[in-house]
């Protein structure tokens, strides 16, 4: 039992996996035509979302995840063998585990799959690895058996897992709850993710009151502050570095002066440009992306929006705002039109969860909405467009790295 708990508490394994992919390809952040000069010939093409690039520095982002599904599939077999020990955390140890390997296999299929696309459900998945046995070769399933193994894992693990946990790197019942909104959410499913978020709500919703840090500091969250249902990061990658990437100054001056996210997520560099400061981890080699209870009630927001529940979505849409507004400043925000409340909601979002590992789901997400589609451009310093991205191109899919397409034989994604 010690052995397996121990398997199960190694942090820099089970929660530093999710990719940088999830947000090297959206329209937080831009790069100056000097830096986007010297990055690799790899980082240049999934920058300017060129069809091919050498995928050869990204096994890391690939292997990431799946040394943490082996992690949690070592766990599970020891778990079914151990005949011994207290029921009780056998449950606990086997819903945490599972949890974990379908928070990984969703994070690698919204990377590298087109899950949640319509009519996406014979195209390739991912592999689903459900055994630790290194002489199974890995292959690619299909989208829709992507999908079913990921929620059975999830609804399983819902079930076992406790409503607390004493530390924010392992998950419960919150956390699960919390997972399936932002799954449906993604696949465009309002109405359950709106249930799976307000279930969430029910067992944990403290919010994080900007007013109470030192927003002068260049880390100004506390690592486990009140909003984290559960801890994920991911290693930054080159064109997230705090020396790399600039904010979207349109996106930056939406961010009002009584807004103290504008103080605690950016700082001037100087130069004429803005960075991110206020990253959750304290850390700039790590990016958070976590389950927390201001993308729970932005998600409730939504969907309450997107069935004609206006006050619903102002209210919680309020519950937040107002911890992160200068304390006395903020007037609660009331809706009258669902068109303008869902867009009110979306900006929210976006400002909210910049540079969470969201924006990148939002965006295809949005793009299968008629009127809410996104053209994606790359402009350089004079703003000229050097790159464009329609909405619901392949180029949405990244490239299987090639070290693994010559391990496995697997079919790589057709750009």
């Amino acid at each position: 039992m010690e052995d397996i708990r121990g398997l199960l508490n190694d942090v820099s394994n089970l929660n530093v996996f999710a990719s940088s992919l999830l947000e090297n390809g959206t329209d937080d952040y831009y790069l100056d035509d000097n830096t986007l000069r010297n990055m690799s010939e790899t980082d240049q093409g999934m920058y300017l979302w060129k069809k091919n690039y050498p995928a050869i520095d990204l096994s890391g982002d690939w292997y990431n995840g799946y040394r943490a599904v082996m992690t949690v599939n070592v766990a599970l077999e020891a778990i079914d063998r151990i005949k011994t020990g207290a029921e009780s955390e056998k449950k606990t140890m086997r819903g945490e585990a599972l949890f974990t390997r379908a928070l990984v296999h969703y994070c690698e299929a919204q990377v590298y799959t087109e899950i949640g696309q319509v009519g996406a459900d014979a195209k390739p998945g991912i592999p689903i690895r459900l055994t630790s046995d290194y002489s199974v070769v890995s292959q690619r399933g299909t989208v829709a058996e992507n999908v079913s193994a990921i929620f059975k894992d999830l609804n399983e693990a819902l079930d076992l897992l406790p409503e607390t946990a004493l530390s924010k790197v392992k998950p419960t019942k919150a956390a699960a709850y919390a997972l399936l909104s932002r799954i449906y959410l993604s696949f465009n499913q309002y109405e359950l993710a709106e249930k799976y978020a307000d279930e969430a709500l029910k067992l944990y919703r403290k919010v994080t009151d900007l007013n109470t840090l030192d927003l002068e500091s260049m880390s100004p969250f506390p690592i486990n502050h009140d909003e984290i249902i559960y801890a994920v990061y991911g290693v930054t990658g080159n064109l997230l570095l705090q020396n790399s990437a600039n904010v979207n100054r349109e996106l930056y001056e939406q961010y009002v002066d009584n807004d103290l996210r504008k103080s605690a997520y950016f700082y001037d560099k100087g130069n004429g440009h803005i960075g991110l400061k206020g990253n959750y981890p304290g850390t700039f080699s790590t990016l958070f992306f976590g389950l927390t209870t201001d993308e729970v009630l932005l998600i409730s927001a939504e969907c309450a929006a997107r069935k004609g529940n206006l006050n619903k979505a102002a209210e919680r849409l309020n519950n937040l705002l107002i911890y992160k507004w200068r304390l006395g400043s903020y007037s609660p925000i009331t809706f009258s039109d669902k068109e303008a409340a869902i867009g009110e909601i979306l900006n929210e979002r976006r400002k909210e969860l910049i540079f969470r590992g969201l924006r990148w789901s939002d965006i295809k997400r949005l793009n299968r909405e008629q009127g809410r589609e996104i053209v994606l451009q790359r402009k350089d310093d004079a703003g000229n467009v050097i790159a464009e991205l329609p909405p619901n191109d392949s180029r949405y899919y990244y490239l299987i790295p090639d070290e693994v397409i010559r391990q496995t034989g697997m079919e790589q994604n057709i750009r």
